[in-house]
């Protein structure tokens, strides 16, 4: 008992240590109907979330303070097979249906709704994207896959899809255009994160790629990418941060301003951990 009480210490050190680019406040618990909360974007000064796998293909908008659900919207030819991320430009938001936990998906989509039918209107209908990796041989099922995938940003022409590796313990960037088609994906770096990738942002002000997730220990992080090619995701620097916030099973990330972010989390019962939103604020 003391030695794992020692090891929490060190651990709870070590984020304080670390947690040094970051302010952070929790804003509040999210309600029951987005328990599984799996992705998150600022849009229209609410916040828009949706569950993952097995739900329903509703998107949740949300009072950015009391986090309260002031409307659904549903997207009516789709299916929420394994939803994990969203992201948007100026015209469209686009919803990541791509998690793979056995790797055996030949269905991979992302889901393309523009933003003037969702502010019209609480039904709609999206273009589909679908893509498969350049690099995945094998379809077998087996769990724990290295092409699992929770992550999407989008930047200029193209979106950008980062994996979450079980067994490899890093991430795969690759892209493909935001077009409706079907593609192969061209891959554009990979990094060792020694945990799991669950969100993306690229932030349009800074230039700047803020990735997040949690270690083994479900200590969650951060890792921002700047000085990057569109062909190599990691070739400028890339510093990776764990987060003062507890223990959580973060899930999302999207930005206000050059320096100011809101992230999510998942409900995780062996934790009792809540689902929650945090706001944080970049401080170098």
């Amino acid at each position: 008992m003391k030695f794992k009480l020692v090891i929490l210490c060190t651990v709870l050190v070590l984020i304080g240590i670390l947690s040094l680019q970051f302010t952070s406040k929790h804003i509040g618990t999210l309600p029951k109907v987005v328990a599984e909360s799996s992705g998150l974007l600022y849009y229209n000064d609410q916040l828009i979330t949706h569950n993952d796998s097995g739900n329903t293909p509703t998107l949740y908008f949300l009072d950015k303070n009391t986090l309260e659900v002031t409307r659904e919207v549903i997207v009516t030819n789709a299916e929420n097979m394994d939803w994990e991320d969203i992201t948007q430009d100026k015209d469209f938001i686009y919803v990541a249906d791509f998690g793979n936990f056995n790797g055996d998906r030949k269905d991979l989509c992302i889901y393309k709704v523009s933003k003037k039918d969702i502010n019209s209107s609480d039904k709609v209908t999206a273009e589909k994207i679908y893509f498969t990796y350049p690099d995945q041989i094998s379809y077998t099922r087996s769990s724990r896959s290295d092409f699992d995938a929770e992550a999407l940003f989008c930047k200029g022409d193209n979106l950008f899809i980062l994996t979450k590796q079980w067994r490899g313990k890093g991430t795969n960037a690759y892209k493909i255009p935001k077009k409706e088609g079907s593609y192969k994906a061209d891959s554009v770096g990979s990094y060792k994160t020694n945990g799991m990738v669950t969100g993306a942002n690229y932030n349009t002000e800074t230039g700047k790629v803020v990735l997040v997730g949690y270690t083994m220990f479900m200590l969650p992080f951060t890792i921002e990418v700047t000085g990057f090619s569109d062909s190599n995701l990691f070739s400028g620097s890339v510093k990776k941060t764990l987060l003062n916030i507890g223990f959580a099973q973060v899930e999302g990330i999207t930005n206000i301003d050059g320096f100011n972010y809101y992230i999510s989390s998942e409900s995780f019962l062996k934790l009792r951990a809540s689902a929650s939103v945090f706001k944080l604020k970049l401080t170098k």
